[in-house]
């Protein structure tokens, strides 16, 4: 995915152009569950790079996290990096998922990258904290055997009809 800046800002969910140092926010807190979750785009100082985030922050008292070894604060759910050219042209440099390595690993990664945070924060925006490991199903995974794609499945070859008795002729 190679495009210009404001088509990027576009593809993630930013209703302007961000100018250096700048972060568009956005977060949900559900005290159900006791979990936040936020996601930014950030720009770097002199506007050399993107970076997108998400991270999950569970509520330190929350004690069906006690015997959970890996737990201790912010959960990173994703990390992707956008770097431009010297024609200021911006492309996907990398993309981790729940600490797995995406970039090049399915096919399109960076437009699927920004699919999937688009969508996240799509979920925040109504209210609802993201469902992670649907959404990786949803927008990350590559279909095998050719017969599936990312809107929906298609069908085996459709069969031979005969013309003729369709539009009325005799054979």
């Amino acid at each position: 995915m190679r495009v210009d800046y404001k088509e990027l800002m576009e593809k993630l969910g930013v209703g302007h152009e961000l100018a250096p140092y700048e972060t568009r926010p956005w977060f949900l807190y559900d005290p159900e569950k006791g979990i936040s979750c936020s996601a930014e785009v950030r720009i770097g100082p002199g506007a050399e790079d993107v970076e997108l985030e998400i991270q999950f922050l569970h509520d330190e008292e929350d004690a069906r996290y006690d015997d959970d070894e890996n737990y201790g604060g912010p959960e990173q759910i994703m990390m992707m990096r956008f770097l431009p050219s010297k024609e200021h042209v911006w492309a996907e440099k990398l993309m981790y998922i729940k600490g797995e390595d995406y970039a090049n690993k399915i096919h399109n990664w960076g437009e699927r990258g920004c699919e999937f945070f688009c969508s996240c924060i799509g979920a925040l925006q109504m209210g609802e904290m993201p469902d992670i490991d649907e959404m990786i199903e949803q927008e990350l995974t590559d279909r095998k055997g050719g017969r599936g794609g990312r809107r929906g499945r298609v069908g085996k070859k459709g069969f031979k009809m005969d013309q003729k008795p369709v539009m009325g002729m005799k054979n």
